[in-house]
């Protein structure tokens, strides 16, 4: 199952996190307006990308019956790695605060030290329900905040994305804490069942 077609858009998923890292890495004060827009509209293209690949795995997964214990830990891990890639790539661009991006780091580290743990016992921890939810609105506040510049501007359909994306995270951060403490109490549960 290591190369089954869910892993392997898994796979693709992990591949997109260089080329986000180099388009928001070249975004600078000293480049033209233009310039920074379309480096900031590929980057939310591909992020984007990532995250519809990952729906496009999970329905696979279940209507194939393609579902692996490879596949329960690269899928999460995946969404991790994209998440932390915005949310640090986001920082020296002025567009998120640090301490925001530690919590939810931390977080990931938590939850993923929780899981290897479990499956030392022989365990797969399933993703949490909140966990879902955390990470459909990361995806969509981060892919607004990398975009940062507002769509159909001077418009009467000018879009703020930055405030919708700002919006997004502070839910997704909401739903980080909770799922954070979900994955905590199935984990105790599965502790005091195996005393």
């Amino acid at each position: 199952m290591l190369f089954s077609v869910p892993n392997i858009i898994t796979y693709g998923r992990i591949i997109l996190i260089p080329a986000i890292i180099v388009l928001m890495a070249m975004v600078g004060d000293h480049k033209s307006y233009d310039t920074n827009f379309w480096l900031c509209f590929w980057a939310m293209i591909l992020f984007t990308i990532a995250g519809i690949s990952d729906l496009v795995d999970g329905y696979y997964a279940r209507r194939y019956k393609a579902v692996s214990n490879m596949g329960k830990f690269i899928d999460p891990m995946a969404d991790k790695l994209i998440h932390m890639t915005a949310l640090v790539m986001l920082i020296p661009l002025g567009r998120i605060s640090a301490w925001i991006v530690v919590v939810l780091l931390f977080r990931e580290i938590f939850v993923s030290g929780i899981r290897a743990v479990a499956a030392a016992e022989g365990v797969i921890i399933d993703a949490a329900q909140w966990g879902k939810y955390k990470t459909a609105w990361l995806n969509v506040g981060l892919g607004a905040m990398i975009l940062y510049y507002p769509l159909f501007q001077g418009t009467a359909f000018e879009a703020n994305t930055y405030a919708v994306g700002i919006m997004c995270v502070a839910v997704g951060f909401v739903f980080s804490i909770a799922s954070g403490m979900q994955y905590t109490a199935r984990f105790i549960k599965l502790v005091n069942k195996s005393k």
